[in-house]
């Protein structure tokens, strides 16, 4: 072998060692990084959701938080309590009460749905305790609220009537105040915003002929997802 070949075959040598030191050097660091990932602590799973509590009842269907928040339930609307000029409403402290205990002391985590906040500036939520309760809809199963269809906010609409319907069948809270059998005049009721008026309220006439139909009771227009139009109907009855 001349001296030439002895140089050609040094570099290939070295050559062929630096290739595989690059070789290790990259199937070390694929082997690290999902590590390294997997213990982020900005992906674990207990930072990826926030958690707060309640610091003050304001009714059955609104809290405050510690933070300052004030959170409005998305979906629901319970009786009204004290306020201002206007007097308690049927079950409006009852409802207030179960709402207390429901969330007092728990750790509550806040889900959204299309919009974040009211025209009061409040936060729109589904509210969750730690143990995985929605307070929503608990409130509606015990008959503390009726369910109030709010677009957009409609992605739980479905749990909720669920839920009413189950305080319906049993005649708790509210319900206690409906009769199923009840026959009136008919009510009107309006498709799109999902709210039924009095035979003679001149809003519910007004309801154009594609969106209106008519609800035997106010007992139908609950159980199919309708609420009441508060310009004409008080619910629950005094």
């Amino acid at each position: 072998m001349n001296a030439f070949d002895v140089i050609l075959k040094n570099r290939i040598q070295c050559c062929i060692g630096l290739i595989v030191l690059i070789l290790a050097a990259s199937v070390g660091f694929c082997e690290a990084e999902p590590r390294k990932r997997a213990h982020s602590p900005s992906l674990a799973a207990g930072n990826l959701q926030s958690w707060a509590m309640a610091k003050w009842i304001a009714d059955g269907d609104t809290i405050i938080l510690h933070d300052g928040r004030h959170v409005r339930y998305i979906g629901i609307d319970s009786p009204e309590i004290d306020h201002k000029n206007h007097r308690a409403e049927p079950m409006g402290n009852a409802a207030r009460s179960m709402n207390r205990r429901l969330v007092d002391g728990w750790k509550l985590r806040l889900a959204y749905d299309r919009e974040k906040k009211d025209r009061y500036g409040r936060t729109l939520a589904y509210v969750y305790r730690s143990d995985g309760l929605l307070v929503n809809a608990e409130l509606l199963k015990q008959g503390y609220a009726h369910a109030l269809y709010c677009f957009p906010n409609i992605s739980k609409e479905k749990i909720l009537l669920s839920a009413q319907r189950i305080a319906m069948e049993n005649g708790r809270g509210i319900w206690r105040h409906v009769d199923k059998d009840h026959k009136p005049h008919a009510y009107l009721g309006n498709r799109r915003s999902r709210r039924f008026h009095a035979h003679d309220c001149p809003m519910g006439k007004s309801i154009s002929e594609k969106n209106q139909i008519s609800l035997k009771n106010q007992w139908t227009g609950f159980w199919s997802g309708y609420a009441p139009a508060s310009e004409c109907i008080d619910f629950p009855p005094p």
